[in-house]
């Protein structure tokens, strides 16, 4: 059996049954809202529906609630949008329609949480649901959290020009108006870009806020940690009169129905968030070690990888470089300390390596 190839099947790891890391061909994702979404901002700027959809394997008049698309075709529709529309807001715009306009039932239940801190773990766990080609890594930095964007399907590299900036965004200004919804203000979120300043800084201003920061070492997104635990506006809504005990009970339990739900259907990691979290946690494993892990073969996996845009060299040293800059660069960590959380057992080669990764130095890093 070769393991990476289905998300639903699962993988025995010692005693227990473990799912199978979603790869960018399993159909999980739900295509009616994308879909709509997309056809709403596209065709009043200039695309037609036919060139919208033309290569992505998605046919508007067989598309229902159930229809289930794999990231694959979700790239091409989005690549398909990029090439065809006219503006530069046009990856804002989508976004900002899918946390509104096309919002999914299941995402909509989530302003029932209790408090941000709840709402983030249900939409993670609902990931390919909502939020299905950004994986987003928690950093603490003393009082506030960063979360810092990755690349979860291989969009990075598709085409002539690179379309992750277009998907970063349409996902951030997603979530801008999804944490409106819910907590009825305007969160002081701060973003910062890893490109240099657009032509078009207006437009994330607008859908993004004032607090953009453009030229940074990480795409990522900031929040004080005091935000995380203020009580939602409609949690309380939970205990009205209106309500009878039974509905009082089932609409408090709904974001953790959504959590049971979403752990017991299938993988909450694609296969490229799988290899970077297995290369920060046994750094001293290689590529024939990750890919027993998976049940197949090196040449399976290296296969797989390709088929993301990515080596297994690559995308090691892109979880490398990241954890490098968020321990020097913000975290502000000394040396040894940050050698000894990059499991390196002496400075020199520490050194050597955070120049070959990010093209400074320690002490440069901390720097900025």
């Amino acid at each position: 059996m070769i393991a990476c190839s289905m998300a639903t099947q699962g993988l025995t790891q010692g005693p227990e049954l473990s799912p199978v890391p979603v790869t960018k061909s399993d159909k999980v994702i739900p295509a009616y809202h994308l879909v709509h979404a997309v056809l709403d901002v596209a065709i009043p700027r200039g695309a037609s529906k036919d060139k919208i959809l033309r290569g992505t394997g998605i046919f508007d008049d067989s598309l229902t609630m159930d229809t289930r698309i794999s990231a694959k075709q979700c790239i091409a529709l989005l690549s398909n949008v990029r090439s065809q529309c006219q503006g530069n807001d046009v990856s804002f715009l989508i976004g900002k329609s899918l946390g509104g306009v096309w919002l999914r039932e299941d995402i909509a239940h989530i302003k029932d949480s209790q408090n941000l801190e709840q709402a983030i773990e249900v939409l993670s766990a609902i990931r390919w649901e909502s939020i299905p080609l950004v994986s987003f890594k928690r950093f603490v930095l003393q009082d506030k959290y960063i979360w810092v964007l990755q690349d979860t399907m291989g969009c990075e590299k598709r085409g002539s020009h690179k379309l992750w900036p277009f998907i970063a965004q349409l996902y951030l200004s997603m979530l801008v108006a999804l944490l409106k919804q819910w907590t009825g203000t305007r969160l002081p979120l701060g973003f910062t870009i890893d490109s240099d300043r657009p032509r078009n800084v207006q437009d994330f201003e607008t859908y993004l806020g004032l607090r953009v920061t453009f030229n940074a070492p990480l795409m990522s997104i900031t929040l004080p940690k005091s935000c995380m635990t203020i009580p939602f506006p409609f949690a309380d809504d939970k205990t009205g009169d209106a309500l009878g005990e039974t509905e009082r009970g089932l609409a408090y339990q709904q974001p953790q129905t959504l959590l049971q739900t979403s752990r017991e259907a299938t993988s909450n990691l694609s296969l490229l968030d799988y290899v970077r979290s297995k290369t920060l946690r046994e750094p001293q494993k290689g590529l024939a070690d990750l890919a027993e892990s998976l049940g197949c073969s090196t040449a399976t996996l290296k296969r797989k990888l390709s088929d993301h845009n990515y080596t297994y060299r690559g995308l090691s040293e892109e979880a490398r470089r990241q954890q490098a800059i968020v321990l020097l660069a913000l975290r502000k960590l000394n040396n040894e300390q940050s050698a000894s959380q990059m499991a390196f057992s002496d400075l020199p080669n520490f050194r050597r390596a955070i120049k070959r990764l990010t093209g400074l130095t320690p002490s440069e890093l901390r720097a900025r």
